[in-house]
C-alpha cells in the first residue's frame, strides 16, 4: 500500500496519478481546489460522514430490543445548569435508566448511594449524546469475550470498568472537529482530560474509589474522577465510535479544550499526591495541555551507543550538544564500524583524552545494525541504554532528562523524542503500526504547533514504538527480549524491538518535551538501487510475517477511523 510517505520529490504529474488512483475523482478534485485557494468545507465532509454512520430508525427499533433484552441499567449523574440538558439521555432507546443531579455537597460516595445502575454514566454540561449512547455501552459490556488475540493489542478481554468513546463538537445541528481517540493511555491523561466530560464507570468501581480517595466531582470536566477511575480500573475500554458532542459557541468552535479555565493542574497534583509521584506540573503554551516535570529520585547511568563510520563532524556536534545537558551521569560509547579515514581514529584518540566519560568499540564484521548496537551494549556498564544516531544534535538542556524521566515511569519499558529535521518539521512524533503499508513515522514533515493534530503533537503518551534513532531502553528490558534482531539487518529493527518490548508487557513512552534534531534527508533517498530496495522489502516482508497479528488488529494508540495514507491524524 502506497501513502503519502511516497510522495516525497514526486512532481505534480506524478501526485496526481496517485491520488487518483489511490483517493479517487473527487478527493483528487478537492485537494486540487484546495491548492489552489478554493476553500472545502472539511466540516460538510464531516457532516456527510456521521450521516451515513447514523443508525436508521429501523436500526434503533431492533438496538432497543437487544438493549432490553439485557437487562443492564444505567444511572446517569449530570450537573445542573444552564447547559445541563438531559432531554437526549431521555431519548435513550436504551429504557433501563435513571437520573442524578449532582449539587457542590455530594461526594462520591453519596453519588455512588444515589445511583441505582449497574453502571454509571458522568455526563458533563453541554453533553449531547447519540441516541445510540447506551445501547453501544450494552452491546459493549455483555459481548462475549475475544479469543485468540495478540500479545499486545488492547482488548475488552473482561467486563469493562469503564468505557469512553471518541467526540465531536458542535453548534445547533452542526458537527464538527472529531476526536478520535488511542485506547487507554494513561499518560495522556496526565496531559489533559482527553476521556472527555461523558463516561461511563462501574458503579462497584466507584464504591471502591470512594471508601480510598477524596475526589472532586465538579467544576473540571470530571478530570479529577477520570484520573483515578484510570488508576483503579483494571479493564478500561476505548469504543471508537462518535457517541457524543459537545455544545459549543460560534466563539469557542476553534477551541479544541473545552475548559482551558479549569483546574487542571490541581487534579493532575491530586494524582500525584495520591501515588507518590514527585515532579511540577506545568501548563504548556496551549492552553487546556500540562506535562508532568518528574522530579528523580535517582539519576541512573545511562549508557548512550552512538555507531559511528567516518562523518566525524556530525559526530562532534552530536556530542557538543550533550555537553549542554543537565543530566551529566552518562557515559558515550561509539560503535565504530569500517571507517576509513584517518583523521576518524586520530578524533576517536582526542574525544577519549578528552573525556574519560566516552569509549570506542571496535566492530569488525560487516555491516548490521542490530549486531553493531548488541555488540556496543556488551561494553555498557548503565542502567538505562539510549540508542542514538550520530546524525542527532540535542536541542535543549533537559533533553536527555525527560527521557530518563520517560523511561523510568511504572510499567515503561522504552521511550523516545520528538525528532525534526533542520528546517523544525517533525521527523518523528511516534511510530504507527500498519502506517504507509508496515510502520511509519507519526507527525512527519508536519509542524508541531498546529490544532488539527493536537493533542499528538503535545502530549507525553504511549505509543506502539518509537525510532531507533534516538531510543532509550531499560537495560534488564533490553536484556530479557534478547536485544536487536540481527535478523534485521539495516531497517526496522526498531520496530521490531519496540514491538518485542510491548509483548514482554512493557509500554513504549514518547515524549515531546525531549527534543533533537536529526539532519536526515526527508525523501526517501537510501533505498536509491534496486538492491537497497529488494533488501528493504525483505525486510517488511520479515516484520509483518513475524508480528502478523499486530498488523491484523492494527495500532491500539491509533484510531481506526484515522487515515493510514497520511501521518496528519486525520479522518480516513
Amino acid at each position: 500500500m502506497l501513502s503519502d510517505f511516497d510522495l516525497e520529490g514526486k512532481n505534480k504529474l506524478q501526485k496526481a496519478v496517485y491520488y487518483l488512483k489511490y483517493y479517487g475523482m473527487t478527493y483528487t478534485a478537492k485537494k486540487a481546489l484546495r491548492k489552489l485557494g478554493v476553500p472545502i468545507s472539511e466540516e460538510s465532509e464531516y457532516m456527510s460522514w456521521c450521516r451515513r454512520i447514523s443508525p436508521t430508525k429501523a436500526d434503533l427499533t431492533q438496538q432497543k430490543k437487544s438493549a432490553d433484552a439485557s437487562k443492564l441499567a444505567f444511572t446517569v449523574v449530570f450537573e445542573p445548569g444552564e447547559k445541563a440538558d438531559i432531554s437526549g439521555w431521555k431519548k435513550q432507546i436504551c429504557s433501563r435508566i435513571s437520573f442524578l443531579e449532582l449539587t457542590e455537597k455530594m461526594s462520591l460516595m453519596d453519588v455512588v448511594k444515589g445511583c441505582t445502575g449497574d453502571y454509571v454514566v458522568f455526563s458533563g454540561r453541554g453533553v449531547k449524546v447519540a441516541p445510540e449512547y447506551l445501547y453501544e455501552m450494552t452491546m459493549q459490556i455483555t459481548k462475549p469475550l475475544l479469543k485468540g488475540e495478540s500479545k499486545i493489542r488492547i482488548y475488552n478481554q473482561h467486563t469493562p470498568d469503564v468505557l469512553y468513546t471518541d467526540e465531536d463538537n458542535c453548534v445547533g445541528k452542526k458537527r464538527f472537529r472529531p476526536f478520535f481517540k488511542p485506547d487507554k493511555s494513561l499518560y495522556m491523561l496526565l496531559n489533559f482530560q482527553y476521556m472527555g466530560c461523558c463516561f461511563t464507570v462501574k458503579r462497584s468501581l466507584l464504591e471502591e474509589i470512594a471508601e480510598k480517595e477524596t475526589v472532586k466531582l465538579t467544576g473540571n470536566d470530571w478530570y479529577d474522577l477520570a484520573l483515578q477511575v484510570f488508576r483503579y480500573a483494571k479493564h478500561v475500554c476505548h469504543m471508537p465510535k462518535v457517541l457524543f458532542s459537545n455544545r459549543v459557541s460560534e466563539e469557542e468552535k476553534q477551541n479544541f479544550v473545552r475548559n482551558t479555565e479549569g483546574n487542571g493542574k490541581a487534579c493532575i497534583e491530586h494524582y500525584m499526591q495520591t501515588t507518590g509521584i514527585e515532579g511540577e506540573v506545568i501548563k504548556s503554551d496551549v492552553p487546556g495541555f500540562y506535562h508532568i516535570k518528574t522530579a528523580l529520585k535517582e539519576e541512573p547511568l545511562v549508557s548512550i551507543i552512538i555507531p559511528n563510520k567516518d562523518h566525524i563532524e556530525d559526530l562532534k556536534l552530536c556530542l557538543d550538544s550533550l555537553k549542554k545537558s543537565d543530566y551529566t551521569n552518562y557515559e558515550v560509547i561509539v560503535a565504530e564500524n569500517n571507517s576509513e579515514e584517518e583523521t576518524t581514529f586520530a578524533y576517536y584518540e582526542k574525544l577519549q583524552q578528552e573525556d574519560e566519560r566516552i569509549h570506542v568499540v571496535k566492530w569488525e564484521g560487516i555491516f548490521n545494525y542490530s549486531a553493531i548496537n548488541n555488540f556496543a551494549v556488551k561494553s555498557a556498564k548503565g542502567e538505562l541504554l539510549l540508542f542514538l544516531n550520530n546524525d542527532t544534535e540535542f536541542m535543549d538542556a533537559y533533553t536527555l532528562r525527560e527521557l530518563v524521566a520517560s523511561t523510568l515511569k511504572d510499567g515503561a519499558g522504552a521511550a523516545g523524542a520528538m525528532l525534526y529535521y533542520g528546517d523544525k518539521t517533525i521527523q518523528h512524533g511516534g511510530i504507527i503500526m500498519g502506517m504507509g503499508g508496515f510502520a511509519a513515522h507519526g507527525l512527519w514533515s508536519l509542524t508541531d504547533r498546529d490544532e488539527k493534530y493536537y493533542p499528538f503533537s503535545l502530549c507525553e503518551r504511549e505509543v506502539s514504538g518509537c525510532t531507533g534513532a534516538c531510543l532509550m531502553v531499560k537495560r534488564s528490558v533490553f536484556e530479557e527480549v534478547g536485544g536487536m534482531g540481527e535478523d534485521f539487518v539495516v531497517a526496522l529493527n526498531d520496530v521490531d524491538l519496540c514491538l518485542k518490548i510491548r509483548a514482554a508487557g512493557y509500554e513504549i513512552i514518547f515524549n515531546p518535551y525531549a527534543r533533537l534534531f536529526h539532519y536526515e534527508s526527508k525523501s526517501r533517498g537510501y533505498e536509491d538501487t534496486m538492491e537497497k530496495q529488494a533488501r528493504f522489502q525483505t525486510e517488511i516482508t520479515r516484520l509483518q510475517t513475524k508480528w502478523e497479528k499486530e498488523f491484523i488488529e492494527k495500532d491500539p494508540y491509533y484510531n481506526p477511523n484515522l487515515t493510514l495514507h497520511r501521518a496528519d491524524y486525520s479522518m480516513d
